[in-house]
């Protein structure tokens, strides 16, 4: 079975097939950069990371390209209200750039903690204002694009004459009349109240403009998508990710702009994860139900125990998290770390061989990446494992490698977190606590466990002797 994923463009799982052989270009939607990253984001970071890490798996090489959104989102998705990233520059009464220094260091640190490898190429949306001000007058030179005091503005009257506008999320031109003008204010200068704003004249007290040859202002936000993405995986790629929000409108209006700047829709396959409800209601930052990564990890949950929890649901179901579930999951990955270094002890070369896990582990992942499938597998083995082992049954010593190989690609690191000196101290302590067994000082024996125990290292006595998981 090859590769299928769910095309949001066509509603259906397609065959993956790239533009060219043994080569994947992925675009995915970034941060914008004014706030920590919550678990809602962490979802969709973690899933494309795993399909990047799927793909190189199976033999791709890939180039992933995410963007960091500093400048020109609104509060409003309809070109109306506040920057986000100035309006929280202005409650912190910092610059809005120093704001966003520091909130892509904790950024990368938030993702790092998550094994989200580091895109090829990771674009600034204000490092690019010069390319956006070209692919804007390419726009009104090829006649979607009008200005108005200032403002500029992309018509989509004119853009559905030639192509089709809502086949992302299959709206047509009476629903999007409809839902203009339920969701924004009337804006005088625009020809229809569907039509979005590519570039913004900016009021006087706005901090973040910059010149150009319709007003001092600022880039819409949607724009800086088509830009950044075409010129770093050209007219044409083959993935475009993003979270199901993006549905609509962001996603629409950038192929709408891409195709009138360059007769190219971008990408060929487009992607979206679904959202994370908190303990059974949806997860809302105005109403402060959610949960940060960094709010995470400072519970005492690793992210590894949050990345397992992320990956054991599909990228296309709605999941409810819950504290809950992640201590299941810190069992969960307890148990599998115990497995792997059972067999890394107790493993032999003439032992049983999980033949058919990898072909297992790859049917799922196969059917539109479905990580939730494949943890399922990946846990029976461990089970499996655990049991034969307490049996006193052989295992191959190549079974442990491969489970830490699949749990790699879904980003899980399976190895003991330790470093080599704290590795060093609980042998030594074992080695202690043997002795002390031996010469039948129980009470010695006892109080070594409980000491290791407090500092985080579990202990399991076995017939080989006595070995301790972190």
């Amino acid at each position: 079975m090859s590769l299928k994923l769910y095309n949001t463009l066509t509603r259906e799982k397609e065959e993956f097939k790239p533009l060219e052989e043994g080569k994947v270009k992925i675009y995915s939607c970034g941060q914008t950069i004014y706030d920590d990253l919550h678990i809602g984001n962490a979802r969709a970071y973690v899933a494309w990371d795993t399909l990047r890490r799927y793909l190189e798996w199976k033999g791709y090489k890939v180039r992933h390209v995410q963007n960091i959104t500093d400048v020109g989102h609104l509060t409003d998705d309809g070109d109306q209200g506040e920057d986000k990233v100035e309006k929280r520059a202005k409650e912190q009464k910092i610059e809005p750039m120093e704001l966003v220094e520091k909130q892509i260091k904790r950024y990368f640190e938030d993702t790092e903690a998550l094994n989200v490898e580091r895109q090829d190429i990771v674009p600034r949306a204000t490092g690019h204002i010069n390319e956006m001000v070209t692919y804007i007058q390419r726009i009104i030179e090829n006649g979607y694009g009008y200005e108005v005091e200032g403002n500029v503005y992309f018509d989509i009257d004119a853009f559905i004459e030639d192509y089709n506008y809502g086949d992302i999320a299959k709206k047509d031109i009476e629903q999007l009349k409809e839902e203009a003008e339920a969701r924004v204010e009337p804006d005088e200068n625009k020809k229809n109240q569907y039509d979005f704003a590519l570039w913004i004249n900016a009021p006087e007290e706005h901090l973040m403009k910059w010149e150009s040859p319709w007003s001092l202002g600022y880039p819409g936000w949607h724009l800086e998508c088509s830009v950044m993405s075409q010129k770093y995986l050209g007219d044409e790629f083959d993935i475009h990710a993003g979270g199901k929000d993006h549905i609509f409108p962001h996603h629409p209006n950038e192929r709408a702009q891409s195709l009138a700047a360059t007769g190219h829709g971008q990408a060929r396959y487009w992607l979206h994860n679904e959202f994370i409800n908190i303990e059974g209601e949806k997860m809302s930052k105005s109403e402060g139900n959610f949960y940060t990564v960094r709010e995470l990890i400072e519970k005492g949950f690793s992210g590894n125990v949050i990345r397992l929890y992320l990956v054991s649901s599909h990228y296309r179901t709605e999941t409810d998290f819950s504290i809950e579930g992640l201590e299941k999951a810190e069992k969960e990955l307890k148990r599998i770390r115990r497995a792997v270094k059972r067999v890394r002890q107790e493993g032999v070369e003439n032992g049983r061989k999980f033949q058919e896990l990898e072909e297992k582990f790859k049917e799922e992942m196969d059917d539109d990446l479905n990580t939730a499938r494949a943890v399922q597998v990946l846990m029976g083995a461990v089970n499996k494992v655990n049991k034969a082992l307490d049996k006193d049954k052989d295992i191959h010593s190549s079974t442990g490698e491969l489970l830490e190989e699949l749990f790699e690609v879904l980003g899980v690191d399976v190895n003991p977190e330790t470093t080599e000196e704290e590795d060093e101290m609980a042998d030594l302590l074992i080695g202690l606590r043997e002795e002390a067994r031996e010469r039948e000082d129980y009470e010695t024996s006892d109080y070594i466990r409980d000491r290791l125990q407090e500092l985080g290292f579990e202990i399991e006595d076995g017939e080989e002797g006595a070995f301790w998981i972190r």
